[in-house]
């Protein structure tokens, strides 16, 4: 190289690096142009010195590549682009839901199996799963109780579980869609069930149970989202045993709209003698945060469960990949508001992937051009 072409070739360096210090950063643009780095899965990420008794920091997070996970298998199967783009997903911690879809005699075993495909061989890897066992739940749950067989069931599915479990360091999202209790006849044993079910799985040794509470607009059915509200169904379920509670399992708030709203509901449990707890927001699907109301089917046939995916990065009200997990939701590179940042940095443990975009109704089965279409458009890096 001459002394010329040497000389140019720094000035451009230095001219490169001057332009990307003046760049004024921001939750789109920024995170595009900067190129993915090892993600909490690669790499053990720190807690804040705001929220040192973190559970979900300090630690890698197990990724599970096995049979009981929809993506696996179409991400095994696909070739060139279209893996590395299903990648973005396939390759990250995600959050396993089981039910009552699950046995009481099997949920055990197919657990352990699960924990033992997300941690590869290393017992200190995080483990993520959501307890979605209350039957009837959902739209059902307004219009039946549950049977005494039913509750009994529950009962032992929940002890199989805590089995499988163990010491396993472990993070429970509990009973998703938790605004559902409001409308329940029989509220108040229900209410007594998740309470039982959130001491028995917070009384783990490396357990942290995180109550679903909705979502930044959504506490109860029809009635908004009154953060009092949220913290009532949080106080009848239990959360005076758990780690604190989980935000946006289903809908498509952003990360910024759902960290206020847990910090009034923090607020709230802190004021009514609850201590000061702490939550974890899904960022799944919030690349283009949308409230409820706003949301577009993907069809005149579907649900707003079944919201319709980005097809370009400037679409709007659409379903995107949002921030990638991590046990830093408090870092500058998220690009939030200085406010939430602050307030992420201290209360919030994790944004986790507990949501599932990109399966139908996001529930099952697992649908590839839902998973390409949010990995294309998301303003997001993909894992490196």
């Amino acid at each position: 190289m001459t002394h010329r072409t040497r000389r140019t070739a720094v000035l451009l360096a230095l001219a490169a690096l001057v332009a990307g210090l003046l760049t004024t950063p921001t939750t789109a643009a920024t995170p595009s142009a900067r190129a993915g780095g090892a993600e909490v899965w690669q790499r053990v990420q720190q807690p804040h010195v705001e929220n040192p008794t973190n559970p979900l920091a300090g630690r890698l997070w197990g990724v599970y590549s096995g049979p009981q996970d929809q993506v696996t298998a179409p991400y095994q199967r696909a070739r060139g682009r279209k893996k590395r783009l299903i990648a973005t997903i396939a390759l990250r911690p995600r959050t396993k839901w089981y039910g009552a879809f699950v046995p009481d005699a099997s949920i055990r075993d197919q657990v352990t199996k699960y924990i033992a495909s997300s941690q590869a061989g290393d017992p200190e890897k995080l483990v993520q799963l959501a307890v979605f066992r209350m039957k009837p739940w959902e739209g059902e749950a307004c219009v039946r109780r549950s049977t005494t067989a039913e509750k009994r069931s529950y009962r032992r599915w929940i002890n199989q579980l805590a089995a499988g479990i163990g010491s396993t360091p472990t993070a429970v999202v509990m009973q998703p869609d938790m605004p559902f209790l409001w409308c329940a006849p029989d509220r108040k044993a229900k209410a007594r069930l998740l309470t039982w079910a959130t001491q028995r799985l917070s009384a783990l040794p490396r357990t942290s149970v995180y109550l679903d509470a909705g979502a930044a607009d959504w506490c109860q059915n029809e009635r908004g989202a009154n953060p009092e509200t949220c913290a009532q169904a949080l106080k009848l379920t239990g959360v005076r045993y758990a780690r604190g509670f989980a935000l946006d399992s289903t809908h498509y708030n952003g990360a910024a709209e759902n960290v206020r709203h847990g910090v009034a509901i923090v607020d709230i449990l802190r004021r009514d003698g609850y201590g000061t707890k702490h939550f974890i927001v899904d960022t799944a699907k919030s690349g283009r945060p949308m409230t409820w109301p706003e949301v577009i089917p993907a069809s005149r046939r579907d649900l707003k469960d079944n919201a319709r995916v980005c097809t370009r990065a400037s679409m709007r009200r659409c379903v995107t990949l949002g921030i990638p997990p991590t046990a830093r939701p408090g870092s500058p590179e998220w690009g939030l508001p200085e406010d939430v940042r602050k307030a992420a940095a201290t209360y919030v443990d994790g944004f986790l992937w507990f949501g599932r975009p990109w399966l139908f109704n996001q529930a099952d089965p697992f649908v590839t051009s839902r998973a390409v279409a949010m990995a294309r458009t998301t303003p997001w890096p993909g894992p490196a």
